[in-house]
């Protein structure tokens, strides 16, 4: 669902005024943020009264959604439910002590989203009902709700969910979707699962009686490809930069800050900001007594489709006590300072932090792929150090998703992973250039073939001209062939391969078509000719002189087509034309004629498919 802007919503100010007690139970959640109309009703009792923004809510409220609106509450351990529109959830249980949390969200109709923290404590139950099925969770981000025929759904982004249905029992992963009538589960994997928009899509599908399961699943997964290569083409085109969260933090409040390209709508926790390219900032915050690893995945939406552009990580401690003697020779934690992701050009991935240096047994590497780095503990001055990693395609790292940090010093182990964001476009990375070879060519079916390597995880665009006028653009991901059509005659080809840096590499060829085309000989006044000349007197000769007239026909205005044309009349050559001598397609040739004879002249054309035309001339003079 997408919601006006007019509607934003929240204020830090507010979050940091209203703080979670630091009593060892709690039995409440916090309203973080509301948007449009949302109503709640105390214990399930009473009258429906407006909910507002820093609003307690505790076991057996109930909140009501209408159309276009969504409220978000935070739970003491920094797990989000966001009520989303046209629904009904009762919050049957939810209490927290001394790190056991129990929570059941009801939700009897409509659907919600939830980012659930990692459960430290194996005692703490989380879980989700419907009106048909139980799910439960430890950690997990993704939609579960109610379909419009009353069966149960559910799409997961990440983690793992237990659904119950009648006794049925199934586990799905994150990037799954599952689906249920009254007693069936349907599983699909897909790369829309935790969208709340394409859930709806197939809620929507699900309400269609006359389709068949087979049919909707085919149409499900034909859906769910179309919606992938967006997702593709969004990742690869999107460039937004998260900073680090520090390993450990001593205050219940996370400051989450980035930049993403104007337009591209940012969610964490459930609060969703549309970026206008100034910097982002979010402060999810918790009860200071829910201690341990705090996860806040960064979900992008752009185009109709989302998914994780960042993934930030921390581990929440009480503050320390400042009173004590030794507090000033605390070690300082290990941290990472560098921006995750890394855009990695011209310098190459440059990754930086810190680190106690009074810790002279710890070791510090930096590995990507099979690359592992020196110990750069002893490198590295006043515990701030600084590594650059060479990537490029020659190296064959330049494919590598992310670098991983090892610290292992007397504060124990950390490992930190840096997400890169390799520019493939640029030229200190993408270092080799595409070839292309000449597979050769075909003058009677017209085709030439070339094909295209050196690509190797690259992406090329092969352009394709004739007579230095343009034909077409290929798009290779692969080494490939590449078949070009030749035009019918004789004319200059080129092939152009770039990739995405800018190197390229061509060939050029002159090539023949020869198609067989309807191409005669067009004798003039027929194949015989029959001459009415008087006798000639006594001691004059007997012969004379004849022009024979013939055109070559069917070429399409294109002599390319002819090799060689020859005329004879019996052994003696009377012309003989090839090559660039050949100038026209109508031909005059003087013949000797015998008085009182039959004289016969052959035509011969040969065309450079192969292909060989004969005609004959024969005269008769009387």
């Amino acid at each position: 669902m997408s919601f006006s802007s007019s509607f934003k919503y929240i204020a830090v100010a507010l979050m940091l005024a209203v703080p979670f007690s630091y009593a060892a139970k709690n039995s409440s959640g916090k309203v973080r943020s509301v948007i449009g109309d949302v109503t709640t009703q105390k214990k399930s009792e009473g009258n429906w009264v407006p909910l507002r923004v820093g609003a307690k809510v505790k076991e057996k409220d109930i909140i009501r959604t209408l159309v276009e609106s969504q409220a978000i509450v935070a739970l003491p351990d920094g797990s989000t439910i966001s009520v989303e529109e046209n629904s009904l959830v009762e919050f049957s249980q939810l209490v927290s002590e001394d790190g056991v949390q129990t929570a059941m969200t009801d939700i009897k109709s409509g659907k919600i989203r939830f980012d659930v923290q990692k459960q430290a404590n194996k005692e703490s139950s989380f879980k989700f009902k419907t009106g048909t099925a139980t799910a439960a969770i430890r950690g997990t981000a993704g939609v579960i709700g109610t379909t419009i025929k009353g069966g149960t759904i559910a799409s997961l982004r990440n983690g793992r969910l237990e659904i119950n249905l009648s006794g049925k029992v199934v586990d799905i992963d994150g990037g799954k979707t599952v689906f249920s009538d009254d007693t069936t589960f349907v599983v699909l994997e897909l790369a829309s699962s935790g969208d709340l928009d394409f859930l709806n899509e197939i809620d929507a599908l699900l309400s269609d009686t006359t389709m068949t399961l087979d049919k909707l699943k085919e149409t499900i997964q034909t859906m769910d490809n179309e919606y992938k290569t967006r997702q593709t083409a969004a990742k690869d085109s999107l460039k937004c930069i998260f900073e680090p969260l520090p390993d450990t933090i001593y205050t219940a409040i996370a400051s989450i800050k980035g930049t993403c390209p104007a337009g591209v709508a940012v969610e964490v926790s459930g609060e969703r900001i549309e970026s206008t390219g100034e910097p982002l900032q979010f402060y999810p915050s918790w009860s200071p007594s829910v201690t341990g690893e705090k996860k806040f995945p960064v979900t992008c939406y752009t185009g109709k489709v989302s998914f994780d552009c960042a993934n930030l990580n921390t581990f929440y401690k009480l503050p320390p006590d400042t009173t004590a003697k030794d507090s000033s020779l605390a070690m300082k934690p290990f941290n990472v300072t560098t921006p995750s992701p890394v855009v990695v050009c011209e310098k190459g991935a440059v990754i930086e932090g810190e680190f106690d240096p009074r810790d002279s047994t710890a070791t510090l590497f930096v590995k990507l792929g099979s690359y592992t780095s020196p110990n750069l503990v002893p490198l590295s001055a006043e515990g701030k150090w600084t590594h650059s990693i060479t990537i490029n395609d020659q190296k064959g790292n330049w494919d590598e998703k992310y670098a991983i940090v090892e610290f292992n010093g007397l504060s124990g182990k950390v490992t930190a992973k840096v997400d890169l964001v390799i520019d493939k476009s640029c030229s200190a990375v993408n270092l080799g250039r595409p070839v292309i070879l000449f597979q050769g060519s075909d003058s009677v079916r017209c085709e030439a073939r070339v094909y295209i390597t050196g690509i190797d995880k690259d992406i090329v665009i092969l352009s394709t001209e004739r007579d230095n006028t343009p034909l077409k653009e290929t798009y290779f991901d692969k080494n490939s062939f590449s078949t070009t059509k030749l035009r019918p005659g004789l004319h200059e080809y080129k092939w152009i391969a770039q990739d995405q840096a800018g190197n390229k590499s061509e060939i050029q060829k002159k090539l023949g078509c020869y198609p067989n085309l309807p191409i005669n000989i067009r004798v003039d006044k027929g194949s015989k000719e029959r001459l009415r000349v008087p006798p000639p007197p006594k001691g004059v000769s007997r012969r004379l002189e004849k022009t024979l007239r013939f055109s070559i026909t069917g070429l399409q205005q294109d002599l390319n087509h002819i090799k060689k044309v020859i005329v004879k009349k019996g052994n003696k050559i009377l012309l003989s034309e090839d090559g660039p001598r050949i100038a026209d397609d109508n031909y005059t040739v003087n013949v000797e004629l015998e008085y009182g004879e039959e004289t016969k002249i052959d035509i011969n054309v040969v065309l450079k498919n192969g292909k060989v035309l004969t005609a004959q001339k024969i005269y008769e003079v009387r």
